[in-house]
């Protein structure tokens, strides 16, 4: 009787489909990406991140792979330290650093792409733009966007590098990007104005150590955002 192949992927949303079509590389690397977690950046309910806890948990005690867990760079940011979403990131985190052998955590930034998650910062701006409705605009904070294409293709480089065993890297534009700028572009695609409320939050520091950058140019946003939204 023929064993049934364990997944290489686990996960099913966004960012775990996009791997999918680097399944061949994966098993001959012996390697299995973790892309599974709460989607919704904003969720508060307790029993959505111990189940998320417990599944980590269980998964890894039986996976004899090296794990790649993908992860979030706002864990290096001192203003969202507080949200249950970045709290349970870093718990997960520290499980692997702790427990897990061979590993390589991929922390991404805001991913730009084909995707229904109305809680992404552009699809949040575009939503509401489009749809005409009022909302909260942060200033002084910057965010880091890539297109979810470049992100995936630099992670499958970075689980190539030998010298990235048991480590976190972020995986990062080299551009950061006032929530306002993307704004503007948005409404240029759109044509259409914003309705909002500006509000200011305290500046904080960003703890970026490893990090590797993805090449960009200075039409980036404006090129990827014109990529997925019309």
């Amino acid at each position: 009787m023929i064993s049934k192949q364990k997944p290489l992927i686990i996960g099913s949303g966004f960012i775990a489909k996009k791997f999918s079509k680097y399944s061949k590389f994966l098993r001959k690397n012996g390697v299995i990406i973790y892309a599974a977690g709460i989607s919704n950046s904003l969720e508060t309910n307790t029993k959505n991140f111990k189940k998320e806890i417990n599944r980590f948990e269980k998964f890894y005690k039986s996976c004899k792979k090296k794990i790649i867990y993908i992860s979030t760079y706002s864990v290096n940011d001192y203003s969202r330290l507080s949200k249950r979403y970045v709290k349970n990131k870093i718990k997960i985190e520290k499980i692997i650093t702790k427990k897990v052998g061979n590993y390589l955590i991929i922390r991404l930034p805001e991913i730009v792409g084909n995707n229904n998650n109305p809680h992404t910062l552009t699809n949040f701006l575009y939503n509401n733009i489009k749809y005409e409705k009022k909302f909260n605009l942060f200033i002084n904070t910057k965010r880091n966007l890539l297109d979810v294409d470049d992100a995936i293709s630099n992670a499958i480089k970075l689980i190539k590098v030998h010298k990235y065993k048991n480590k976190i890297v972020n995986l990062l534009n080299k551009k950061f990007y006032s929530p306002n700028h993307v704004l503007l572009e948005l409404e240029k695609i759109l044509r259409k104005k914003a309705i909002y409320k500006v509000k200011k939050i305290n500046k904080s520091p960003w703890r970026l150590k490893i990090n590797h950058y993805v090449k960009t140019d200075k039409n980036y946003l404006k090129r990827i955002l014109k990529r997925y939204y019309k």
